[in-house]
């Protein structure tokens, strides 16, 4: 199963989310000194015996570092002489608001109404706040911990929720394409989104698996019934074959014509029967490569056949074989077909009189299958559209005098040989067929 790379866009979006969780992390921290500082304030006030200021407000007061706390009375005097002076906008707030007012800046000062009256009616603090560098530690830890948070929950949001569903899409990516053939493995169907295209991916592929076999079915019958046609054919026309030959070689003038016209019909006619036979095969994927044939004994019964076929036509067909077998791995009634139309080919399409020749020589390993002739040849375009047509594209005609020679490119195709086409000289066109022998 292919695994794919985080996608680059979420790798982008976390990225994005950290730094811009963090940004607001220090805007925040900076938002809220002031806050820090009236904190600061309160804690330092919870230190303060007002009691004790009572006793003895002449001697009342603090001083430690930069931090100075005095009392003072209502009016903004103090009754300790080392008290410094109370601002009186500071007092007049604390007054006014009843509560903590300060003052910003550095050192920072504050004062905090405590009592209605009295000597410790207001108390004055001086003191600096938390500098920088302790807010950049604070920001720091914050961050830290912000970062280490947001990373935790990404990676087990990653595992625990990316990692599951992206393996279920990837397996139905899977189940997606083996829809219909024989490795089809049905995801899982789970009560959501995904689990509902699981499950018309899996009732998908009951059907078409339903429907491939009922084309099966409709094409093996098909091929019984071309097959029972041909059969069928095959004795009356075998018979009207002998009949139109004694014909021709008894009658004489216009009547050995015609006679000669109509056994070509005959011959061109059986020939074409069983191209349909064969190619309703090939469209079918038949097994091309299903038994072995000797083609030394299958070119000697071809020339046989077509010396005859020839003769009316002032053709001489002949042959020149090996001695032995030549064996290769294809269905006999293939093989038979491929080779036959490249000889009929060569005998229908000769103007007068002429040879048709039938070459076979073979190595250890390889074979080559000549048909030749010294007709008037094939145009460069017509030799190009027969290398170039296939049976099976929608540009190959079902019937006609071209099905022959794209059955046999066909059969050579699924067979393993090559099959070319070359022009001679003076005229005429060599046929090639080249392959291996069967491996014994």
């Amino acid at each position: 199963m292919r695994r794919a790379r985080l996608p680059w866009r979420i790798v982008a979006s976390a990225v994005v989310s950290v730094v811009l969780a963090v940004g607001l992390l220090v805007l925040g921290v900076f938002l809220a000194r002031p806050t820090i500082r009236d904190a600061t304030v309160q804690s330092l006030m919870s230190t303060v015996d007002l009691e004790e200021c009572a006793a003895s407000p002449e001697t009342w007061g603090a001083r430690a570092g930069t931090l100075t706390i005095h009392a003072y009375a209502p009016d903004g005097r103090s009754s300790n002489p080392d008290a410094p002076p109370l601002e009186p906008n500071l007092r007049e707030g604390a007054l006014r608001e009843g509560h903590l007012v300060r003052e910003g800046g550095e050192p920072t000062v504050a004062v905090v109404p405590m009592a209605a009256s009295g000597p410790c009616a207001l108390v004055r603090l001086r003191f600096h706040p938390p500098g920088p560098a302790a807010f950049d530690s604070v920001v720091g830890v914050l961050g830290l911990a912000t970062l280490a948070g947001m990373l935790l929950a990404g990676a087990g949001t990653f595992w625990f929720v990316v990692l599951p569903l992206r393996q279920r899409v990837e397996e139905l990516s899977d189940a997606a394409s083996g829809v219909g053939g024989d490795g089809f493995v049905a995801p899982d169907q789970a009560d959501d989104a995904l689990g509902r295209i699981a499950e018309v991916l899996a009732s998908s592929h009951v059907r078409l698996v339903e429907g491939r076999t009922a084309l099966e079915q409709r094409n093996r019958a098909l091929q019984e019934h071309l097959a029972g046609i041909a059969h069928d054919l095959r004795t009356p026309l075998s018979s009207m074959q002998l009949a139109l030959e004694a014909m021709a070689g008894e009658a004489e003038g216009g009547l050995q014509r015609e006679a000669r016209r109509a056994l070509a019909d005959v011959v061109y006619l059986a020939a074409l029967v069983d191209n349909l036979h064969q190619g309703a095969r090939l469209r079918h994927d038949v097994d091309v490569s299903d038994g072995v044939v000797d083609l030394v004994d299958l070119a000697a019964r071809l020339e046989r056949r077509f010396a005859i076929v020839g003769r009316h036509a002032d053709v001489e067909v002949g042959a020149l074989l090996p001695d032995g077998e030549v064996r290769v791995a294809c269905a006999p009634a293939l093989a038979e077909r491929a080779i036959a139309n490249l000889v009929q080919n060569a005998v229908e399409h000769h103007r007068g009189a002429g040879n048709v020749a039938l070459l076979l020589t073979a190595t250890e390993d390889r074979f080559e299958l000549c048909v030749e002739d010294d007709g008037p040849g094939l145009p460069p375009e017509v030799r190009a559209s027969l290398e170039a047509e296939s049976l099976l594209t929608d540009e190959a005609r079902p019937r006609g005098p071209g099905l022959g020679m794209l059955i046999t490119a066909e059969i050579a195709r699924r067979a393993g040989w090559t099959l070319t086409y070359e022009a001679l000289e003076p005229t005429g066109v060599r046929a090639r067929l080249t392959g291996q022998l069967e491996r014994r």
